[in-house]
């Protein structure tokens, strides 16, 4: 991104403002900040739901918007806050098709839906929701969860975007995803967005955006040495929350 300015239709206030980064191919990249602070917006930019109203996005040095749309949002599987699930068989729901149920039991298993599935009397085959079947089956939030990342990590695209995937786990389930992260996305571009700061630790870079700006954009063990920024004061904070 370079010299991004951001503004939300009928408002005047800058989400983003003069925002640049640069992220390279296969990279990890965390994005932090406090609510309101522009996280959501930098990847709805990237999925071109939006235009930006200054600046521009590149991707290989090309403008995004100058790539055909259905191509270039082929490359990119995300999973929003208000992701849905269909009301098909789990299996088609990670593999979006009737697929090889073995690859979908392994993706399943990978985010943490093995215990769940096998007690299931279908499986991976097990069909989600009531809405049209009686015997579909109900899953909790974190369960769906688990679920759109296993669709968004069985995806050919070559980036990832992550916004909050992981709210509706409990601390263990989210400390599994995060330990296995990087071999989840294994080569792809990954850009993950948490109100969590532990998710950082396991990214190349960290993004801070501080009232739509970049603040710093470094590793994460550069940045805890800066006792004086937000990045130490929110992840210092949170520690302090968990461990008491």
């Amino acid at each position: 991104m370079k010299g991004e300015i951001f503004t939300y239709p009928r408002t005047t206030s800058k989400i983003l403002d003069n925002v640049s980064f640069k992220i390279n191919k296969g990279e990890k990249i965390s994005v932090v900040g406090l609510n309101g602070a522009g996280k959501t917006t930098i990847v709805k930019l990237i999925c071109r739901l939006y235009k930006i109203n200054e600046g521009e996005i590149l991707v290989n040095g090309v403008n995004i918007d100058h790539y055909n749309y259905s191509s270039y949002i082929s490359k990119i599987s995300a999973v929003f806050q208000d992701f849905k699930l269909f009301a098909y068989s789990i299996k088609e729901n990670i593999l979006n098709e009737d697929g090889d149920e073995k690859e979908a039991y392994q993706i399943a298993c990978k985010v943490g839906l093995k215990e769940k599935i096998d007690k299931l009397e279908d499986g991976i085959n097990s069909l989600y929701s009531k809405s049209f079947d009686e015997k579909g089956i109900e899953l909790s939030g974190g369960e769906c969860q688990k679920v759109a990342i296993g669709r968004a990590l069985h995806s050919k695209s070559s980036l990832i975007i992550l916004d909050e995937p992981t709210s509706a786990l409990d601390p263990l389930a989210e400390a599994e995803i995060y330990s296995s992260f990087n071999n989840l996305v294994q080569n792809k571009t990954a850009l993950y967005i948490s109100h969590r700061m532990s998710s950082s630790v396991f990214c190349d870079k960290v993004l801070i955006l501080n009232n739509g700006k970049v603040e710093d954009f470094a590793p994460h063990k550069e940045l805890i040495k800066k006792k004086d920024s937000l990045y130490y004061k929110l992840f210092t904070s949170q520690a302090k929350n968990y461990a008491s």
